[in-house]
């Protein structure tokens, strides 16, 4: 049966003291689960899409912790492959203020790192409804950057939409070798997702939400272009129209995978003909992830729904 979306991405263990206390001095630390791919699949089969994740996971007892909770999701896992290797994890620190919330990576040569193109499954990357892939993964190796750019643009010369949040890491990888990459992503997709900092800082764009939104999409000439600008929400400009939208209140229990959760709201409003709603629906989600721990975002339609009908947000365009 063809999916409704196909990501690739890699998986990560994020590793993090309980309470507020710093990583040097924690005995005891909470164990999650998590990618930027990997976070959106679990929450669009959530939402009952038919999700699958392909990716390189390490053999051995991290590999199958992985699966096991891509499976809990709802997430089809048969096009994983496995092989010898290690899993990549991250070390979180939640600062209160005035702490920032530190973030130590250990994902060099993941087992992801050396996926190769045979590796790639060509006949449902084709069938997907939709291709979806973040920025973070070419950043993580040349056989990664290879591959995600091969299926981004295959996907498109095969008539399957194409997804990106450019997703840009300062700590993967730098400014001027990111940016060719990340437009190369960028022009073969049919829906960008990005960040105001992230397209200052790669492409020097500034200037007001929507002259941003414009130049970018002028840039990358892509369908659909939206730009997320975290407390004041988010706009999108497609056909010549912008649509805007306010954040929704937030309890800031784990902010960690709340962009993941807004671009499975935003694809799944897409794909279930909600387009007019993407937005609300990936700001809502976005909310939701806040008061969540992990990485994660599970939830269902009745829930996104509930929260889109009790919306209290002043400002609506």
């Amino acid at each position: 049966m063809a999916h409704d979306v196909l990501a690739f991405g890699e998986a990560l263990l994020r590793l993090q003291p309980t309470g507020d206390e710093r990583i040097e001095d924690a005995a005891l630390f909470h164990a999650y689960v998590g990618g930027a791919e990997l976070n959106t699949a679990c929450a669009l089969a959530s939402l009952g899409l038919r999700a699958a994740w392909f990716s390189v996971l390490p053999e051995g007892p991290l590999g199958r912790r992985v699966l096991q909770k891509l499976r809990g999701a709802g997430v089809d896992v048969a096009l994983v492959k496995t092989a010898p290797g290690r899993l990549g994890s991250y070390w979180c620190e939640y600062g209160q203020p005035p702490r920032a919330i530190e973030v130590i990576y250990d994902r060099r040569d993941s087992s992801v790192c050396n996926v190769r193109a045979e590796d790639v499954p060509g006949d449902a990357l084709r069938a997907a409804r939709l291709f979806y892939v973040s920025g973070i993964t070419p950043a993580l190796s040349p056989r990664t950057r290879e591959v995600a750019l091969a299926m981004a643009e295959s996907a498109r010369a095969a008539g399957v939409t194409v997804a990106a949040d450019l997703n840009y890491r300062a700590r993967l990888w730098a400014a001027a070798e990111a940016a060719p990459v990340l437009e190369r992503l960028a022009k073969a997709a049919h829906v960008v997702i990005a960040t105001e900092e992230d397209l200052k800082t790669l492409y020097g764009l500034g200037g007001a939400g929507e002259d941003v939104a414009q130049a970018a999409q002028a840039r990358f000439d892509v369908r659909t272009l939206v730009l997320t600008r975290g407390g004041l929400g988010a706009l999108s400009l497609e056909a010549g129209r912008i649509r805007s939208a306010p954040a929704f209140p937030v309890s800031r229990v784990d902010r960690i995978g709340a962009g993941d959760a807004f671009t499975a709201g935003f694809l799944w409003a897409s794909l279930t003909g909600r387009a007019e709603q993407a937005l609300d629906c990936g700001l809502a989600l976005a909310a939701l992830k806040h008061s969540i721990p992990g990485d994660a975002l599970a939830t269902t339609p009745a829930e996104l729904l509930a929260l889109l009908e009790r919306d209290t947000r002043e400002i609506r365009r």
